[in-house]
């Protein structure tokens, strides 16, 4: 497939517009998706956990875990190359570069995931053993991978000519109808298969959607653009994206071999149950890496550090008072919510609520260093922290299970934290 910007539709014409109101108005639509989504996902829990049993979830726990390491794994952060590269160029006025560099992007894309799915179907039994399911429910699963391969791409795509309206809503496409087909198909008595047919289904009707979106949008390019260049930018946030693999994952696989499916499937409904703080601040970080890209393409790295001066001001009022006040009634939260039997989780869910601001100030920083071609923090900074956690989250969660994954977890987001910091007064970002 060979894509490309068709300037006359109107992307080009955009590159000069007041950033500010860009920005401002990239936000409402990523805050609004996240709303909305995260409602979904916080109903789709709360019935998931209900009609399935925590051993269940703890096995659904270990298909999302397959679904993110072959998406990690094979997309090469190459969507952030895409939003960076787009953007850049369009802020240029160079609609051709922009085109050339999408369309790379897509190529590398397929290389990798193709091979990747043929691999993963022919491991399905063992992976089946390992999950405790059937090997349907792993093929639907890596299905879906792939697809959400390509349903990134178009995203990056969308997110490089600041169409936040329209990849809000693919975004919401996806989480809707895979969460509510999934929890259906469970009522109906598919149990696990049913949330993954859900994932699949739902992943395919998002593809088409993203790919007509940009139908009208896209054109042959005949201009080349080396893939070096795509990839010395992705590969330090590649680098740093297996790493947070490992962060995000590690201590529910440990878990998992330590304490069995049950205690999984509760710790992983306390650790979910922190991502809808992310509203706070995802949908600002989002809108942040192609407005300060595009800054950065004329040159203005000063306006760079005042607007990341802001969205950490912004993010300090808004989301610390509200970390700290749903970190004090953790286990009314589960209770009501998942049910009684959540309830043992409440000290993780505690632990892991305080810190969500330091969560926010990273995300801040990863897309400011992003906007100014700056990555090898990112990978240093997931390096350092996975050695604290993969030091302290063995010999904490032996003896403590649930509560020593969650302070493991912790420390590690303190110590990646720390290493943006030092990052960003190396590069004179520092807000």
């Amino acid at each position: 497939m060979r894509v490309g910007f068709n300037g006359v539709d109107g992307f080009h014409h955009h590159v000069g517009v007041v950033d500010v109101d860009t920005l401002a108005s990239g936000t409402f639509y990523l805050t609004l998706m996240q709303v909305l989504n995260y409602a979904v996902v916080f109903v789709f829990y709360v019935l998931a956990a209900r009609i399935l049993s925590p051993s269940e979830v703890g096995s659904f726990s270990l298909l999302l875990m397959a679904m993110s390491v072959f998406n990690t794994v094979t997309l090469l952060a190459l969507n952030n190359a895409v939003i960076k590269y787009v953007s850049e160029n369009l802020g240029r006025g160079d609609v051709d570069t922009a085109s050339a560099s999408s369309r790379r992007a897509f190529k590398l894309i397929i290389y990798t995931s193709s091979p990747a799915l043929a691999v993963g179907f022919m491991i399905s039994p063992t992976l089946s053993q390992y999950i405790g399911v059937g090997v349907p429910e792993v093929l639907s699963i890596l299905s879906s991978a792939f697809i959400l391969n390509l349903t990134s791409y178009y995203g990056a795509v969308m997110f490089g000519c600041s169409m936040f309206r329209e990849v809000s809503l693919q975004n919401i496409i996806y989480t809707s109808l895979s969460r509510i087909l999934g929890v259906l198909l469970v009522y109906l008595g598919c149990r696990v298969l049913g949330l993954s047919l859900g994932f699949l289904i739902g992943s395919a009707i998002t593809l088409i959607y993203s790919i007509i979106v940009l139908r009208e949008r896209l054109k042959p390019s005949g201009g080349g653009y080396p893939s070096i260049k795509l990839l010395k930018f992705s590969l330090p946030i590649y680098g740093g994206n297996i790493i947070g693999l490992v962060q995000g994952w590690l201590d529910i696989a440990l878990l998992s071999s330590l304490a069995g499916l049950g205690s999984t499937g509760t710790y992983y409904i306390a650790v979910s149950s922190i991502a809808p703080l992310t509203i706070l601040w995802t949908p600002l970080s989002s809108a942040l890496f192609p407005t300060l890209s595009l800054i950065n393409g004329r040159g203005s790295v000063e306006e760079v550090r005042l607007i990341l001066e802001r969205a950490l001001n912004i993010a300090t009022a808004v989301i610390l008072p509200l970390s700290i006040a749903l970190a004090s009634v953790p286990q009314t939260a589960l209770s009501i919510a998942y049910g009684g039997r959540y309830a043992e989780a409440s000290i993780p869910f505690s632990i892991l609520s305080s810190l969500a601001v330091v969560n926010a100030y990273t995300s801040i920083y990863s897309v400011g260093l992003q906007s100014v071609s700056v990555t090898k923090p990112i990978f240093k900074a997931g390096v350092a922290s996975t050695i604290a956690y993969t030091v302290l989250l063995p010999s904490l969660t032996i003896p403590l299970r649930q509560v020593g994954a969650a302070l493991a977890r912790a420390s590690m987001a303190i110590v990646g934290f720390t290493t943006y910091v030092g990052s960003l007064k190396l590069e004179h970002l520092e807000a």
